[in-house]
């Protein structure tokens, strides 16, 4: 399983768009986000770019995912890996984070940024095309039976898009 997400709503501006934050609501989407990954898929690979809005973001999916398998006080469990690469990276570089996915993975998750992560899901199943509308906080769910896909080979995802309710 691979979850490809683009970050909570963002605050419009920041010191830098690298230092933007989440606002109110995209907090309230990454919980909800956080909650709905870990209850359907509890993955046990995370990767975020670096810039903070992503980071926040995974970091609701990996808190709740560690939540939900009894392990949010133990340090244990699960980890984000930031990717720099993932900032203002092209599809190669999210190519590289799938490969980095190690090949006893269940289920992995990245998130990153705007229009690369919809790019990538048009690369991965051109079938399926570029999704016209990737609004913050949506994910492209591919259930794969292996790691060895080859991108363009994917299954058609299930798309989804957290509001935060």
């Amino acid at each position: 399983m691979l979850i490809l997400a683009r970050h909570a709503k963002a605050e419009a501006e920041g010191p830098t768009d690298f230092e933007r934050s989440l606002n109110a609501n995209g907090l309230a989407q990454a919980v909800e986000a956080g909650g709905e990954i870990a209850e359907r898929w509890s993955p046990d690979v995370a990767i975020a770019s670096a810039a903070r809005r992503t980071v926040q973001t995974g970091q609701a999916v990996v808190e709740a995912v560690n939540r939900h398998n009894g392990e949010p006080e133990s340090g244990e469990g699960l980890q984000l890996r930031q990717d720099k690469a993932l900032y203002q990276g092209g599809v190669e570089d999210w190519i590289d984070a799938i490969n980095s996915i190690p090949s006893d993975s269940q289920c992995a998750y990245i998130v990153g940024h705007q229009p690369t992560v919809s790019e990538v899901v048009g690369h991965l199943s051109p079938s399926v095309g570029v999704p016209d509308s990737f609004r913050p906080s949506s994910i492209a769910v591919f259930v794969l039976d292996s790691w060895d896909v080859e991108p363009g080979d994917y299954p058609a995802p299930e798309l989804r898009v957290f509001l935060g309710a």
